[in-house]
This record gives structure tokens, sequence and C-alpha cells, in this order.
């Protein structure tokens, strides 16, 4: 990997090889390009290459793997503009990527190789902070597309939202610390046909903290606050309404 600095602009580029005995020899590698002016705002230019080896669990578990699976390889750009308002910062980034032979999971729920994706996004992100109060937000617009000839044509990538967003907000009241996280996740299907739909979902989590002694903290958590049945993959139910204490220690 290579990192430097001239006249302002920021540059990087790496290379990778990788020598896998079952896959072969896949050389991948990465250049970006950054660059900030004078008021704040900074621009972002990326492009890279990926190998993706399948887990043996992919491969073999019993009744489950598929040792027929190939790598996937895939070729990414992303493209982002960030700004400094002083209480607010804020980011804008544009990416595509074109996967060959991304793994998914098939009608059979066995895992198998989709020839050709392309997954585009826009993530949109703000962070601040003023008198104790802490916020974080982003929301991600996906468009996920299977692009394989066949009846899947055109179909969304198995397990991926097309719109999807966080809220963070925090506030310090010195030895306490309160916060909650709202998360939203919209409909996705769980199988490359597009037949078992995943439900869009909302959580909303609060948390305390409360510091006392020398180096003790105790922290609660209330998680799905109001129980929200879900899925993140078909017939696997997420946890309801929990709460959690902990007692920490860092001296």
């Amino acid at each position: 990997q290579i990192q430097a600095s001239l006249q302002g602009h920021d540059l990087s580029a790496s290379l990778r090889q990788d020598d896998n005995q079952q896959f072969g020899t896949h050389a991948t590698g990465n250049a970006a390009w950054g660059y900030s002016f004078t008021n704040g705002v900074r621009l972002l230019a990326s492009y890279g290459t990926a190998f993706k080896a399948p887990t043996f669990n992919e491969l073999y578990f019993p009744a489950f793997g598929n040792p027929d699976l190939a790598p996937e390889q895939s070729r990414s750009a992303e493209l982002g503009v960030s700004g400094d308002l002083g209480l607010l910062q804020w980011s804008v980034n544009a990416y595509q990527t074109q996967v060959d032979d991304l793994i998914a999971f098939g009608p059979s729920f066995i895992p198998e190789n989709i020839d050709q994706a392309q997954i585009r996004g826009l993530e949109l992100g703000v962070t601040g902070a003023h008198h104790g109060w802490t916020l974080s937000a982003n929301l991600t617009l996906l468009d996920p597309v299977n692009e394989s000839q066949g009846p899947d044509d055109g179909n969304l990538l198995p397990r991926r939202a097309e719109q999807s967003g966080r809220i963070d907000l925090d506030k310090d009241l010195g030895a306490w610390r309160l916060g909650g996280s709202l998360i939203g996740v919209g409909r996705r299907f769980d199988d490359t046909a597009n037949t078992l739909v995943l439900d869009p979902y909302g959580t909303l989590d609060l948390r305390a903290e409360y510091a006392f002694g020398k180096g003790f903290r105790v922290q609660g958590r209330l998680e799905n606050l109001f129980d929200a049945d879900y899925e993140t993959a078909a017939y696997y139910n997420q946890p309801g309404r929990g709460f959690y204490l902990t007692l920490r220690y860092e001296p």
C-alpha cells in the first residue's frame, strides 16, 4: 500500500494477491483520491476490485452446502463529498459495484452463484454535537439488481433492502448519559426468485449510563422497545423486547 499527499491532494493505492489452493491466484487492488477545499468541503473518488472465496459451510455443510460454488469477483467505484458546517458535519456518497458469481440463496435455500449482479447505492449522513447533545443520522438508498440472463433477470438481490436508515441521539448529563436509536429497514426478498418477502420493520432502542466511583460505569439497554416482530432472514425471528444491564470497569 502507498499513501501520499501532494499540494492538498491525498492519494492512495494498494495491491493484493490471494493464492487459494482451491480457487487459484487472484490479484486485486484499490486506488483513491481526496481533496479538501478551504471552506471545509472534501471530495473523494475511489475504484477497486475484490475477490471472495466461498466459506467452508457454503461449500460443504450437510444438506446446505454447494461444492460447485465459484468465488465472487467484483469491481467498485465510489464518488463522495462531505462538509463541515460547524455544528453539523455531512456527507453524500454514491457508489456502484459489479459482481461476478455473487453468492446468494436460491429457492431451495442452497447457496448458488448469480452470474452478474449490480449494486448502486446512495448514502447520506449527518453528525453533530451541541450543548451535550450528540446526533448521528444516516440514510441508504440501494438498487441491488440481478443482471443474469434467465428467469431472475431484473429481480432484486436477496436480503438487501432498497431503503434503510438509522438515527442516534444522546445527551451527556455529567455522570449520566442518556440516548436512543431509531432503526428502519425496508422490504426485502429472501430468495433470488423474489417470491419470499421479508416485511419492512422499525425498532427503537433506549440506553442509559451512569458513571460512579473511579472508572466504574453501570449501563442499561432497552432494545426493541415496542417489541417489533421482524426477520432478517426467512423463518429466523429476531429477539423481541429485551433489557440488558452491564457493569463496566475501565481503570
